[in-house]
């Protein structure tokens, strides 16, 4: 039991780490929103199929929020953290609650959590500005970033199927 506790540990460890850097390092600047797309949420959602919906979404929401407060983005650190602990937890969720025979549920549980992302961010954003019309603006590029997010984890995904280590661990 304790042996599973620190493996867990570490690798929710890791999946942080990796959201932050494929976060912070990886990214384009939106200069309509003065922030950017990354390919964090694509690691987000990695880190819920690898580790489960409840250490992936420790691993996003922690990965994520360090990532802002290492990029300049600190007032934005607890909203991520928030936004992204329940994406993840979403998708978790869905891929728990829908039957096996659904072939792609962890596809439909990082849609249902992106929507959830996406309205997150524009309450944030429109309390921040002080309008919910100014942070209409936001919504496609946090689409976008979902969009590339749920590509790029299937990209990874397909890949790491194909290893041996992907073969007996992925079931999903």
């Amino acid at each position: 039991m304790k042996d599973k506790k620190i493996k867990e540990m570490v690798y929710t460890s890791l999946f942080a780490a990796l959201v932050c850097v494929a976060t912070f390092i990886i990214k384009i600047p939106t200069p309509a929103t003065n922030g950017y797309v990354h390919l964090g949420d694509g690691f987000i959602f990695i880190s819920v199929l690898l580790s489960g919906r409840k250490n992936g979404a420790w691993a996003g929401s922690i990965g994520a929020a360090l990532a802002d407060i290492l990029g300049g983005y600190s007032f934005y650190a607890i909203p991520t953290f928030i936004i992204k602990w329940i994406m993840a937890f979403i998708m978790g969720t869905v891929i728990e609650k829908l039957p096996d025979k659904f072939k792609h549920k962890w596809v439909a549980g990082a849609a249902l959590g992106s929507v959830w992302q996406v309205i997150g961010y524009y309450v944030t954003a429109s309390i921040m500005f002080g309008s919910f019309i100014s942070a209409i603006s936001e919504i496609p590029v946090n689409i976008f970033q979902s969009v590339v997010g749920i590509i790029s984890a299937a990209v990874f995904m397909a890949a790491f199927k194909q290893t041996p280590l992907g073969k007996e661990t992925l079931e999903c």
